[in-house]
C-alpha cells in the first residue's frame, strides 16, 4: 500500500494554491440534486457534472472545493436518520413536508472509504479532481476520525478499535452509551451519544494505523483532508470522554498525540498535502503545533461577529495570527447566514470581515445565493426559496475585488481611524498591500451611521500629481481625493449602519 502511494505521489504534481486561499463547500449528494433540478436530468454521478459548473468555480475564484459526504454509508444509519424522532422533528422545522426520499444519511457515520455508489465509482472521483486541477483548483475530502457508523465491520470483527464497556459490565448494556455488543457510541465530552455512531479507540495502537490507513485512501483522491471534531482525538480529551473505560481494559495514554504522528506520515508520503481541523475550545494553536495546516476559526471570529462586541471583536483580530484560521460566515452545522445575523445587510457585513482577513476564505454552498433556510446534513435539499439576487450581486463584487493577488500574497496590516464626531468606534478597517498595489477595506459593523477619517501614508506611490483616484471596489464608484490629505488628514468616511468599502488608490 505504502509502496502504490509513494509512486502516486512521484506522478502527481501538486496543484499551487496561494498563500491565503478561498475554499468552496459542496455537500456531494444535495449539490447533484440541485444540479439535476437545475439542468432538467438526472445527474448520479460525479462523471456527470457539467463542464461549466467547473468555469463558474474557478471564475468565482474559489482555490480549494471541498467536497463534503462522498464516503460511504450503511443502511443502519439511513434507518436511523429516517426513525429517530428528535431528528424528525429537525426536519420539520428545516424542510416542511419532506418525505424519505429526502433523508440520505448522515455523512459523518461513514461506512467504509469507498465512493457512495450514490456519486459514482473510484474512477470517477479521480476524475472529478483531474478537473478542479485542469482549472487550477485543489480537491478536499472529509476524515472522520472519533467514530464510524454502526455497521462498520471493524465493529464486530474488531471491537478493540472501539470504546467498549468495562468488562466487568455485563449485558445487557446501558442502551444509552452503548450498542448492544457493549461498543460505545459516538460522543464528544459535553454531548449525548451520537446513536448512528461507533467510538473509536484511539489509544489503541492497531487503530490508530487503520486511522492513518484511512488518511491514505483520502490522499490517493483528494489534495487535503477537513477532519471533522479534530480535537476529539487529543489524549486529554479522551481521558476525560472515556478515561474510565479505557482504563478498565488497561490502556493508558499514549505518549504521543495521533495528530503528530498521522500529519507527519501523510506529509511525508504526499507531499503538499493538507490538514483543515474543524476545531473548538480553545484547542486551535494545540493543533497547529501538530502539523495542521488550517484551523476553523469558529470560538475566534465567528462567534465574535454573531455577537457583535466592538472591542472583543477588535482585540481578537488585533492580537491574533490570522494566517493558518479558516473564517466563515455559514457552514453545514452552522445556522445560515442571514439567519444568523438577523439581515442581510449585517450578513455581508460580516463577510466583508471574514473574506478580507488573513487566511483561509470559507463559502459554504448557497451562501452566494442569499438563501436562508438550512440544509441538513441528513437531507438531499433545503426548503425552496427565491433567490436573493441583491446577496448575488454582492459575492460578484466582492469575490472579484477579493480574486486579486493582493489579497492572496500580500501583508496586511489594521489600520486605526482617526475620529471625526465620536462614532469612529464602530469601524473595523486594515490595509493589504503588494508592491504598488493597496486595498483599505472599511466596515461599520454597527446598527448605527459612522465617520472617520483614515491616514494613507503610502498614497503618493501611485498619484499622479496632488490627485487621486480611489474606487470602491464594492459598489464600483469612483471618487477624485486630494493625496496631501489623505496623507495627512486621512480619507474622509462615512458608512450607514452595516456598510463596508474596499478602497484602491
Amino acid at each position: 500500500m505504502i509502496a502504490i502511494l509513494l509512486l502516486i505521489s512521484e506522478l502527481y504534481s501538486v496543484i499551487q494554491i496561494p498563500r491565503y486561499p478561498s475554499l468552496l463547500e459542496l455537500s456531494a449528494r444535495p449539490w447533484l440534486y440541485e444540479l439535476g433540478k437545475k439542468y432538467h436530468k438526472s445527474i448520479t454521478s460525479l462523471s456527470m457534472i457539467p463542464e461549466a459548473e467547473f468555469q463558474a468555480i474557478s471564475q468565482s475564484g474559489y482555490n480549494i472545493v471541498w467536497l463534503m459526504g462522498v464516503w460511504s454509508l450503511g443502511p443502519k444509519g439511513l434507518q436511523h436518520d429516517r426513525t429517530d424522532s428528535g431528528l424528525k422533528r429537525s426536519y420539520d422545522r428545516v424542510l416542511p413536508g419532506w418525505t424519505n426520499d429526502d433523508v440520505i444519511g448522515s455523512p459523518y457515520a461513514i461506512k467504509d472509504y469507498v465512493i457512495n455508489p450514490q456519486l459514482g465509482t473510484p474512477q470517477d472521483l479521480t476524475e472529478f479532481r483531474n478537473r478542479l486541477h485542469k482549472y487550477g483548483i485543489q480537491l478536499y475530502l472529509d476524515l472522520v476520525p472519533n467514530h464510524s457508523a454502526v455497521d462498520m465491520k471493524n465493529v464486530d470483527a474488531h471491537p478493540e478499535y472501539y470504546v467498549r464497556a468495562p468488562p466487568s459490565d455485563r449485558p445487557p448494556y446501558d442502551p444509552n452509551i452503548y450498542l448492544s455488543n457493549g461498543v460505545a457510541y459516538g460522543k464528544d465530552p459535553y454531548s449525548g451519544a451520537w446513536t448512528d455512531t461507533a467510538q473509536y479507540n484511539m489509544w489503541e495502537e492497531k487503530m490508530r494505523a487503520q486511522l492513518i490507513t484511512y488518511l491514505r485512501v483520502c490522499s490517493q483522491y483528494a489534495d487535503g483532508v477537513r477532519c471533522d471534531m479534530a480535537m476529539l482525538l487529543l489524549n486529554d480529551v479522551i481521558e476525560q470522554t472515556w478515561g474510565y473505560q479505557l482504563h478498565a481494559w488497561n490502556y493508558t495514554q499514549p505518549s504521543a498525540q495521533f495528530w503528530e504522528q498521522a500529519t507527519k506520515t501523510l506529509k511525508r508520503l504526499v507531499p503538499g498535502f493538507s490538514f483543515m481541523a474543524e476545531v473548538y475550545w480553545g484547542r486551535e494553536n494545540q493543533l497547529l503545533g501538530m502539523g495542521f495546516d488550517w484551523m476553523y476559526d469558529k470560538d475566534g471570529l465567528y462567534n465574535r461577529l454573531t455577537d457583535g462586541n466592538l472591542d472583543n471583536l477588535r482585540g481578537y483580530i488585533k492580537g491574533t495570527d490570522l494566517s493558518h484560521m479558516t473564517h466563515f460566515t455559514e457552514n453545514h452545522d452552522e445556522e445560515r447566514a442571514i439567519t444568523n445575523f438577523g439581515s442581510v445587510s449585517r450578513a455581508n457585513a460580516a463577510a466583508v470581515v471574514s473574506m478580507t482577513l488573513p487566511g483561509m476564505r470559507f463559502y459554504f454552498q448557497g451562501q452566494m445565493e442569499g438563501k436562508q433556510n438550512k440544509l441538513d446534513v441528513h437531507l438531499r435539499r433545503s426548503k425552496d426559496e427565491e433567490v436573493k439576487q441583491n446577496v448575488v450581486n454582492f459575492y460578484q463584487k466582492l469575490q472579484k475585488s477579493l480574486n486579486h493577488t493582493v489579497f492572496h500574497s500580500g501583508d496586511w496590516q489594521y489600520v486605526d481611524p482617526t475620529d471625526v464626531d465620536g462614532s469612529s468606534w464602530r469601524f473595523l478597517s486594515w490595509k493589504w498591500k503588494e508592491g504598488k498595489e493597496k486595498r483599505l477595506c472599511i466596515i461599520n459593523y454597527s446598527d448605527g451611521q459612522a465617520v472617520a477619517r483614515f491616514k494613507c501614508p503610502d498614497v503618493y506611490e501611485k498619484a499622479q500629481g496632488d490627485d487621486v483616484k480611489v474606487v470602491d471596489e464594492l459598489n464600483g464608484n469612483t471618487y477624485s481625493r486630494s493625496a496631501s490629505e489623505m496623507k495627512n488628514e486621512g480619507l474622509y468616511v462615512v458608512l450607514p449602519a452595516w456598510g463596508a468599502h474596499i478602497f484602491n488608490y
